[in-house]
Protein backbone atom coordinates (compact mmCIF):
# COMPACT_ATOMS: atom_id res chain seq x y z
CA UNK A 1 0.00 0.00 0.00
CA UNK A 2 1.18 3.31 -0.89
CA UNK A 3 2.18 6.04 2.20
CA UNK A 4 -0.21 8.26 1.72
CA UNK A 5 -2.77 5.48 1.54
CA UNK A 6 -1.39 3.98 5.06
CA UNK A 7 -1.54 7.59 6.78
CA UNK A 8 -5.34 8.40 4.74
CA UNK A 9 -6.51 4.48 6.41
CA UNK A 10 -5.10 5.16 9.36
CA UNK A 11 -6.70 8.82 10.16
CA UNK A 12 -9.37 7.80 8.57
CA UNK A 13 -9.29 10.86 5.78
CA UNK A 14 -11.66 10.99 3.13
CA UNK A 15 -9.53 10.14 -0.07
CA UNK A 16 -11.61 13.89 -1.83
CA UNK A 17 -11.13 16.26 1.50
CA UNK A 18 -9.20 19.13 1.29
CA UNK A 19 -5.51 18.30 3.10
CA UNK A 20 -3.29 19.97 0.94
CA UNK A 21 -1.39 23.23 -0.37
CA UNK A 22 -2.63 24.79 -3.70
CA UNK A 23 -0.35 24.31 -6.79
CA UNK A 24 -0.13 27.96 -7.04
CA UNK A 25 1.35 27.90 -3.41
CA UNK A 26 3.84 25.30 -3.93
CA UNK A 27 4.92 27.17 -6.99
CA UNK A 28 5.45 30.73 -5.21
CA UNK A 29 7.78 28.37 -2.59
CA UNK A 30 9.58 27.39 -5.63
CA UNK A 31 9.96 30.69 -7.13
CA UNK A 32 11.11 31.76 -3.85
CA UNK A 33 13.75 29.42 -3.26
CA UNK A 34 14.69 29.11 -6.83
CA UNK A 35 14.54 25.17 -6.70
CA UNK A 36 11.89 22.28 -7.55
CA UNK A 37 10.88 20.61 -4.43
CA UNK A 38 12.10 16.61 -4.88
CA UNK A 39 8.63 14.85 -6.16
CA UNK A 40 7.80 13.30 -2.93
CA UNK A 41 7.89 15.86 -0.58
CA UNK A 42 5.77 17.87 -3.40
CA UNK A 43 3.06 15.47 -3.51
CA UNK A 44 2.99 15.48 0.46
CA UNK A 45 2.48 18.89 0.65
CA UNK A 46 0.21 19.04 -2.29
CA UNK A 47 -1.93 16.27 -0.61
CA UNK A 48 -1.97 16.26 2.90
CA UNK A 49 0.68 19.36 3.84
CA UNK A 50 -2.23 21.98 5.24
CA UNK A 51 -3.75 18.37 7.89
CA UNK A 52 -2.84 20.07 11.06
CA UNK A 53 -4.00 16.04 12.76
CA UNK A 54 -1.29 14.06 10.93
CA UNK A 55 1.46 17.19 10.66
CA UNK A 56 1.47 19.56 14.16
CA UNK A 57 -0.31 17.29 16.75
CA UNK A 58 3.76 16.50 18.46
CA UNK A 59 6.58 17.76 15.61
CA UNK A 60 5.50 20.05 13.09
CA UNK A 61 5.29 20.53 9.38
CA UNK A 62 7.06 23.24 8.33
CA UNK A 63 4.67 25.37 6.73
CA UNK A 64 5.69 27.22 2.92
CA UNK A 65 5.98 30.83 4.04
CA UNK A 66 8.64 29.68 6.40
CA UNK A 67 10.36 26.44 4.70
CA UNK A 68 13.91 27.25 4.10
CA UNK A 69 17.85 26.35 4.12
CA UNK A 70 20.20 26.09 6.94
CA UNK A 71 23.26 27.91 7.17
CA UNK A 72 25.15 24.82 5.17
CA UNK A 73 22.82 23.89 2.93
CA UNK A 74 20.09 21.64 3.48
CA UNK A 75 16.36 22.67 3.38
CA UNK A 76 14.47 22.32 6.65
CA UNK A 77 11.03 21.04 6.48
CA UNK A 78 10.44 19.25 9.80
CA UNK A 79 11.02 20.22 12.96
CA UNK A 80 10.26 18.72 16.67
CA UNK A 81 7.86 19.58 19.06
CA UNK A 82 10.64 22.15 20.92
CA UNK A 83 13.02 22.76 18.28
CA UNK A 84 15.54 20.42 19.31
CA UNK A 85 15.94 18.69 16.25
CA UNK A 86 15.15 19.99 12.77
CA UNK A 87 15.12 17.50 9.70
CA UNK A 88 15.33 18.65 6.30
CA UNK A 89 17.27 17.50 2.71
CA UNK A 90 20.76 18.30 1.33
CA UNK A 91 19.90 20.90 -1.07
CA UNK A 92 22.64 18.42 -3.53
CA UNK A 93 20.22 16.00 -3.56
CA UNK A 94 17.08 17.76 -4.30
CA UNK A 95 17.04 16.90 -7.76
CA UNK A 96 15.98 13.06 -6.27
CA UNK A 97 12.38 12.30 -6.60
CA UNK A 98 12.23 10.54 -2.99
CA UNK A 99 15.83 11.57 -1.47
CA UNK A 100 17.23 10.69 2.26
CA UNK A 101 15.98 13.15 4.97
CA UNK A 102 18.77 14.18 7.23
CA UNK A 103 18.16 15.68 11.34
CA UNK A 104 20.30 17.20 13.13
CA UNK A 105 20.44 19.07 17.20
CA UNK A 106 22.27 21.87 15.88
CA UNK A 107 22.08 23.29 12.26
CA UNK A 108 25.55 25.50 12.58
CA UNK A 109 27.41 22.68 13.93
CA UNK A 110 26.49 20.54 10.83
CA UNK A 111 26.34 17.21 12.13
CA UNK A 112 23.73 15.32 10.58
CA UNK A 113 22.11 12.31 10.67
CA UNK A 114 20.41 9.89 8.26
CA UNK A 115 17.18 9.39 10.37
CA UNK A 116 15.52 7.76 6.67
CA UNK A 117 16.82 6.56 3.48
CA UNK A 118 13.65 7.81 1.40
CA UNK A 119 11.54 11.19 1.55
CA UNK A 120 8.15 8.83 2.07
CA UNK A 121 9.62 6.59 4.56
CA UNK A 122 10.14 9.85 6.81
CA UNK A 123 6.95 11.28 6.16
CA UNK A 124 5.28 8.22 7.07
CA UNK A 125 6.95 7.96 10.31
CA UNK A 126 6.38 11.48 11.13
CA UNK A 127 2.19 10.57 10.96
CA UNK A 128 2.80 6.83 12.75
CA UNK A 129 4.50 9.30 15.75
CA UNK A 130 2.75 11.99 15.72
CA UNK A 131 -0.87 9.68 15.49
CA UNK A 132 0.49 7.94 18.43
CA UNK A 133 1.47 11.14 20.72
CA UNK A 134 -1.94 12.46 20.60
CA UNK A 135 -2.83 13.05 17.01
CA UNK A 136 -5.14 10.09 17.14
CA UNK A 137 -8.05 10.02 19.40
CA UNK A 138 -7.56 6.80 21.19
CA UNK A 139 -3.78 6.77 22.33
CA UNK A 140 -1.78 5.42 25.77
CA UNK A 141 1.87 5.84 26.83
CA UNK A 142 3.70 3.85 29.47
CA UNK A 143 7.16 3.68 30.69
CA UNK A 144 6.93 1.83 33.49
CA UNK A 145 9.09 -0.67 34.23
CA UNK A 146 6.46 -3.67 35.12
CA UNK A 147 4.79 -2.91 31.72
CA UNK A 148 7.90 -2.74 29.80
CA UNK A 149 8.50 -6.75 30.91
CA UNK A 150 9.82 -9.86 28.20
CA UNK A 151 6.39 -11.30 28.04
CA UNK A 152 4.40 -8.13 27.34
CA UNK A 153 7.04 -7.03 24.67
CA UNK A 154 6.80 -10.85 23.05
CA UNK A 155 3.09 -9.54 22.88
CA UNK A 156 3.54 -6.86 20.81
CA UNK A 157 6.39 -8.29 18.56
CA UNK A 158 3.87 -11.75 18.93
CA UNK A 159 0.80 -9.86 17.04
CA UNK A 160 1.60 -7.03 15.02
CA UNK A 161 3.86 -6.80 12.60
CA UNK A 162 7.40 -4.69 12.90
CA UNK A 163 7.19 -1.68 9.84
CA UNK A 164 11.12 -1.97 9.39
CA UNK A 165 13.64 0.07 7.09
CA UNK A 166 10.98 3.23 7.95
CA UNK A 167 13.17 4.87 10.45
CA UNK A 168 17.33 5.29 11.66
CA UNK A 169 16.36 6.59 14.75
CA UNK A 170 15.32 4.73 18.04
CA UNK A 171 11.74 4.00 17.51
CA UNK A 172 9.97 0.16 16.22
CA UNK A 173 6.47 0.77 14.53
CA UNK A 174 3.98 -2.02 14.46
CA UNK A 175 0.62 -2.23 12.93
CA UNK A 176 -1.06 -4.97 11.03
CA UNK A 177 -3.69 -3.35 8.88
CA UNK A 178 -2.71 0.40 9.73
CA UNK A 179 -5.79 0.91 11.50
CA UNK A 180 -3.75 1.14 15.04
CA UNK A 181 -0.03 1.66 15.58
CA UNK A 182 2.35 0.61 17.84
CA UNK A 183 5.76 2.41 19.03
CA UNK A 184 8.15 0.48 21.17
CA UNK A 185 11.16 3.65 21.89
CA UNK A 186 14.34 1.75 22.45
CA UNK A 187 18.01 2.39 23.94
CA UNK A 188 21.34 2.05 21.65
CA UNK A 189 21.64 -1.46 23.24
CA UNK A 190 18.07 -2.06 21.68
CA UNK A 191 16.71 -2.25 25.27
CA UNK A 192 12.83 -0.92 24.89
CA UNK A 193 12.19 2.22 27.32
CA UNK A 194 8.64 3.54 25.90
CA UNK A 195 5.25 1.92 24.46
CA UNK A 196 2.87 4.53 22.68
CA UNK A 197 -0.58 3.45 20.79
CA UNK A 198 -2.99 5.32 18.81
CA UNK A 199 -5.88 4.21 16.91
CA UNK A 200 -9.03 6.56 15.88
CA UNK A 201 -11.25 3.13 16.77
CA UNK A 202 -12.51 3.35 20.12
CA UNK A 203 -13.61 -0.27 20.39
CA UNK A 204 -9.63 -1.59 18.62
CA UNK A 205 -8.46 0.69 21.01
CA UNK A 206 -9.92 -1.25 24.18
CA UNK A 207 -9.44 -4.27 22.61
CA UNK A 208 -5.57 -3.45 22.30
CA UNK A 209 -6.13 -2.59 26.09
CA UNK A 210 -7.46 -5.90 27.14
CA UNK A 211 -4.81 -8.07 25.37
CA UNK A 212 -1.61 -6.22 27.37
CA UNK A 213 -2.78 -5.82 30.38
CA UNK A 214 -0.62 -2.97 31.39
CA UNK A 215 -0.76 -0.43 33.95
CA UNK A 216 -0.31 2.69 31.63
CA UNK A 217 1.06 6.17 32.49
CA UNK A 218 -1.31 7.55 30.57
CA UNK A 219 -4.58 6.80 28.95
CA UNK A 220 -7.50 8.79 26.74
CA UNK A 221 -10.37 7.18 28.26
CA UNK A 222 -8.58 8.09 32.22
CA UNK A 223 -7.99 11.89 30.46
CA UNK A 224 -9.97 14.17 32.94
Amino acid sequence: MHYLAIIHKLYNLEEDANNGYPETAIAALEHRLQIRLPAALRQYYLSLGNNKTVNDSFNRLTSLEEIGFSEDDHLIFYEENQAVVLWGIAKAELQQDNPPVYGTYDSHRKEWFTDSNTTEHFLLSMAWWNGALGGLTYTAFTDLEEDLTPAHIKTITSHWKEQTGVSNQLLRFFTNDYEDILVLTTEQDGAVNGLYLGTNQEARFHSILDMLHMEWCYRTDRDE
